[in-house]
């Protein structure tokens, strides 16, 4: 169990640097910003950690030894940072609750249950995890923590078997450097170990979507996108995979939520370094990173201008994410992706023929479907939300839609590899479509509950003049 120790090391690490970069942006209840900051923590530290423990692969040092000195600097370096940064928590406002708020909470803490029961069953199940985890993220994890003789099969083309679903020789290593990193620790193969980083970053993406919306608009609004994402079976069915898509939609919503904040706070340098953090490990979790990462960045570029600075911030932010993601494809990787066309005219041939793009459209509408139960289905969920709380106002509403760019880039990249793909069209929709709306679900649910009203401004008492004139006008229609 040595892993444990270099497991809490590093998210405590994450802790004290979301909290140094994200003090002061919360006006919600302590509690909420609190954990925003656990969940934050989630990706800053695991994600730091995956980029120097692929630094000490490269260089043949990875040991017990190495591991356990690198994750205590950087646990020494983010709590320095930490207590170093000023304390500018802003002071709570007060706001009126929504009366039947304890209602939501108890919706929550069942959901919870229900979530953790199916995890638990899941991973008694399959402890090594779905296809993937098997013979891609897992196998990856193998070779990294097996010594200088074997972590290049990890980058190799060669990786099972040469086949389309497997062979990702390119593909970015948080998941797989992270689990490694615990494996190197402990010098064992502790099947437990993808099951809590698997947990984790499924509760990191939980915690923050709901968390990020009590701590900066209303709890009870919180706590209503935490039961539409419980609700969701695109959620809860990757959670025990042991994939990276999890770990990819908390990357996503990190980014969003930071890049909010910081505009919310003209600018805050801290808040664009912590976005640019997230936006960075985005392109080392998997592909769809990349697309999303460009984006944001142009966005974060175009928001924030004129002042240089305050873009500076960001890219400096970025930097781990992107450098580990550049070394690891242009300089380490052996081979290319297996379902990439190899000559321009092969891919404008797949382009041209038009049953391919209506086959993807439906595989992503079918995804949706597939994303809940009919009675229970998210999208009704929030229809019927959308009717009860409605939308704030137009040009508020106007004001918070760049944030969805980004995640509207991703979903564009992804079905323009449907088009080009050199992969059995079917099997290649069937395999991720619904892993890609796993990654952007929480950030979808988001950017929804951003522009709806909160339940305390939807059922606001009236003002007397205006229950008056209500009266009025009801009286004269009789």
């Amino acid at each position: 169990m040595m892993w444990a120790l270099t497991f809490a090391m590093t998210l405590a690490a994450g802790w004290f640097l979301a909290g140094a970069l994200t003090a002061g942006a919360s006006h919600g209840p302590r509690w909420a910003s609190l954990l925003v900051e656990i969940a934050l923590g989630a990706l800053f530290g695991p994600g730091l950690a995956s980029i120097l423990y692929f630094a000490l692969v490269g260089m043949g040092v990875a040991n017990r030894g190495t591991v356990m000195g690198m994750c205590a600097a950087l646990l020494a370096a983010s709590a320095m940072l930490f207590w170093r940064s000023p304390a500018t928590q802003k002071p709570q406002e007060e706001k009126r609750s929504f009366p039947w708020t304890w209602v939501l909470w108890i919706g929550v803490a069942a959901g919870l249950i229900f979530f953790v029961l199916d995890f638990q069953a899941a991973s008694n199940a399959n402890p090594a995890g779905e296809w993937d985890a098997m013979s891609i993220w897992n196998l990856r994890a193998h070779y990294l923590a097996s010594g200088p003789d074997l972590w290049r099969r990890a980058v190799s083309a060669d990786l099972g078997g040469q086949m389309s679903g497997a062979a990702h020789p390119g593909y970015p290593l948080f998941l797989s450097g992270f689990i490694g990193l615990q494996w190197s620790a402990s010098g064992t193969f502790d099947e437990a170990v993808p099951i809590a980083v698997s947990l984790l970053f499924a509760m990191g993406a939980l915690i923050l979507l709901g968390a990020s919306l009590a701590s900066r608009r209303s709890v009870a609004l919180g706590l209503l996108a935490w039961l539409v994402l419980l609700a969701s079976e695109v959620f809860a069915s990757q959670a025990a995979a042991q994939y990276s898509d999890l770990l990819q939609g908390l990357a996503f919503l990190s980014a969003l939520v930071l890049l909010e904040g910081a505009w919310e706070r003209k600018g805050d340098s801290r808040l664009l370094a912590a976005a640019g953090l997230a936006i960075g490990l985005s392109c080392w979790i998997k592909n769809e990173g990349l697309p999303f990462a460009l984006a944001a960045l142009a966005v974060a570029a175009w928001r924030f201008r004129p002042g240089i600075e305050k873009i500076a911030w960001v890219v400096v932010g970025a930097l781990p994410g992107l450098l580990g993601t550049v070394v690891l494809k242009l300089f380490v990787a052996h081979g290319s992706e297996a379902v990439f066309p190899h000559t321009m005219s092969e891919a404008i041939q797949k382009i041209a023929g038009p049953g391919r793009w209506w086959q993807a459209a439906l595989g992503f509408v079918k995804a949706v479907y597939d994303a809940g139960n009919p009675w229970t289905h998210p999208v009704l969920l929030a229809a019927v939300l959308a009717l009860a709380l409605r939308f704030v106002p137009h040009a508020e509403r106007r004001s918070r839609m760049w944030l969805l760019i980004p995640v509207a880039a991703t979903a564009a990249a992804e079905y323009g590899l449907y088009l080009v793909t050199t992969a059995d069209l079917n099997w290649h929709i069937s395999t991720s479509v619904s892993r890609l709306v796993a990654q952007l679900w929480p950030s979808l649910i988001w950017l929804f509950f951003l522009v709806l009203r909160t339940p305390e401004e939807a059922f606001a008492p009236k003002p007397e003049p205006v229950r008056a004139a209500a009266a009025k006008a009801g009286r004269k229609r009789r």
